[in-house]
């Protein structure tokens, strides 16, 4: 399997524990004796990541100070590489718009993506910060539009899902 495919099952995976949820726990007590015994099963369901805040949350002036990085932290400064605007900071990307390109693929998964870096410090998010970098690198050096806007929804997804502030 490719490399390529076996990313893009590991982001599939990744989506499907988010939004299903996973078993956290399973108790077990035995009691009374062998001939009469009780079993008691406690399971807690616990959906990973329920915290989230949109691009248009962390590019209000008011929010700043909610920031874990510098506002003037670029992407190449986070760690994001091949987006076709290195030298933009994480602020520009949560405004940048899309439309038929890959480029345009590339700025719709940018704003995603700086909301996903800044959610993923502080917040119950369900990605961690490396592997919102490393997710993100990936589907950009596949240079195929599909898969860029696959990750930009997922990402989206997990910024939706509600913001604690």
């Amino acid at each position: 399997m490719t490399r390529r495919k076996r990313r893009i099952l590991q982001i599939l995976a990744i989506t499907a524990l988010a939004v299903s949820g996973f078993i956290a726990a399973g108790a077990l007590a035995v009691t009374g004796n062998a001939e009469d015994s009780t079993v008691t099963t406690t399971t807690t369901t616990t959906t990973p990541g329920g915290e989230g805040c949109t691009p248009g949350f962390w590019k209000q002036p008011q929010h700043f100070d909610s920031w874990p990085v510098p506002i003037t932290t670029t992407l190449a400064g986070a760690g994001f590489v091949g987006t076709g605007n290195q030298g933009a900071t994480l602020l520009a990307a949560l405004s940048f718009q899309g439309g038929p390109t890959i480029q345009d693929a590339k700025n719709i998964l940018m704003r995603a993506a700086a909301a996903a870096y800044l959610n993923s410090f502080d917040l119950d998010y369900p990605l961690t910060t490396a592997e919102v970098v490393s997710m993100v690198n990936d589907a950009l050096a596949s240079g195929d539009r599909a898969t860029i806007l696959a990750l930009a929804a997922t990402l989206d997804a997990n910024n939706n899902l509600g913001c604690p502030f």
